[in-house]
């Protein structure tokens, strides 16, 4: 028996699913957000306005980063390219489930359960994620749609009428975290045509870090240093489709 139950909704479809699928076993106590200070405002409040309605009526609580923000990361730094993924991801992501993890334990032996929309057509093996429970000390990572497909997906949201959220409808995405090590090329573009606020945000940064001596071009890589450029790294399982978005 878990100590605590929650389910991660990023914004996008999958995670929308999941968490549907999980409340409809009773198998969540809360809706976990991770506001990464880097996504589309809009992210955010699709996910409250979900949350928050007549139909759904989820216990929310969004989650913040503990300690660096994305800006100190990048002015520490530059902006990431696919080499700097595992840093971003832990200090934006990681840190703040290992926070609500201890945070929710009351014996030193509970576990957690987070349950994710990963499924394993996504790149699960690149991000970790190759089983349906996956054990991270207290953390217990579950898939309950790992085995799902596109079409599954689909299906799913089709039967009990699943809103997609404007921001994946225009960007592909949720835009919960834009840290853009994985943006594809095209990406800031659309930014700037759908959410020009986001973009006007990422570009004020690119200054700041020009002026800094940082690498200042937002979705680039930035010049390869050693083996900085190898990410096949273990277990993200919160940014488990963001190497297939090139």
């Amino acid at each position: 028996m878990y100590r605590k139950k929650f389910a991660l909704l990023s914004g996008g479809d999958h995670s929308l699913v999941a968490t549907h699928y999980a409340v409809e076993q009773g198998e969540v106590d809360e809706v976990i957000h991770i506001r990464t200070k880097i996504g589309v405002t809009e992210c955010e409040e699709f996910v409250r306005d979900i949350c928050a309605s007549q139909r759904f009526r989820y216990a929310l609580r969004v989650v913040d980063p503990p300690e660096l923000q994305f800006e100190d990361l990048v002015m520490k730094y530059g902006f990431p390219g696919p080499g700097m993924h595992y840093l971003f991801y832990r200090m934006l992501k990681e840190r703040a489930i290992r926070v609500l993890v201890r945070e929710s334990k009351q014996k030193r032996l509970d576990e957690i359960s987070l349950i994710s929309g990963v499924h394993q057509q996504e790149s699960v093996r690149r991000m970790g994620f190759v089983a349906p429970r996956v054990k991270v000390g207290s953390q217990i990572w579950l898939a309950p749609l790992f085995n799902y497909n596109a079409l599954d997906f689909a299906d799913y949201k089709r039967k009990y009428s699943l809103p997609t959220s404007p921001v994946k409808a225009k960007l592909g995405f949720s835009g919960e975290c834009l840290c853009g090590a994985f943006a594809q090329p095209n990406e800031i573009a659309k930014l700037e045509k759908f959410f020009p606020a986001t973009a006007a945000k990422i570009h004020d940064l690119e200054q700041k870090a020009r002026i800094a001596g940082k690498h200042c071009i937002w979705g680039t890589r930035p010049p390869k240093k050693g083996t900085e450029n190898q990410y096949d790294i273990p277990f993200m399982p919160m940014c488990s489709s963001c190497p297939t978005r090139v």
